[in-house]
């Protein structure tokens, strides 16, 4: 298990800001899955100045680490259509939940430009590789400073 510090998060946060920022693609909403996203979310906010942020309800992974079915739970209730999104959490290990909820921003919002972003990524099985990620990650289980310790 690699556990990550505050500070550590803080650095991620600012690299991906930066990658973002050169990149030229400019979000007009920040869209964040629950739970693990939201603190990715709101350092990005921050850092790209942006104030438009949307949640989704999302889960898949149960208390023993085990991804499960991903239950989407709530969706924003507004129009997307031609904007320009950026999906935001705090990891893509298999990447199916970045790449669902990517896929219902496409179809049901019709998003003019989705782009994604996490913290971490495991490039050996994550099925989406994000647009922006500060970190690849080895395969292990990662623990982020925000998720209680359980020694």
């Amino acid at each position: 298990m690699m556990h990550l510090s505050w500070e550590e998060v803080d650095k991620m946060a600012d690299d991906l800001a930066e990658k973002v920022g050169k990149s030229g693609f400019q979000p007009e909403y920040l869209v964040g899955i629950t739970t693990g996203g939201l603190i990715p979310l709101g350092f990005l906010a921050k850092r790209l100045k942006i104030g438009s942020i949307l949640i989704v309800s999302a889960k898949s992974y149960g208390a023993d680490h085990a991804q499960k079915e991903l239950k989407v739970t709530r969706l924003p209730d507004v129009d997307l259509k031609g904007k320009k999104i950026l999906l935001v959490d705090e990891i893509a290990d298999t990447g199916m939940t970045l790449q669902k909820i990517r896929e219902i921003f496409i179809n049901r919002y019709e998003v003019g430009e989705i782009k994604t972003a996490t913290l971490v990524v495991n490039k050996a099985k994550s099925a989406i590789i994000p647009d922006f990620y500060a970190l690849a990650g080895t395969g292990e289980w990662i623990h982020f400073p925000w998720e209680p310790n359980k020694d």
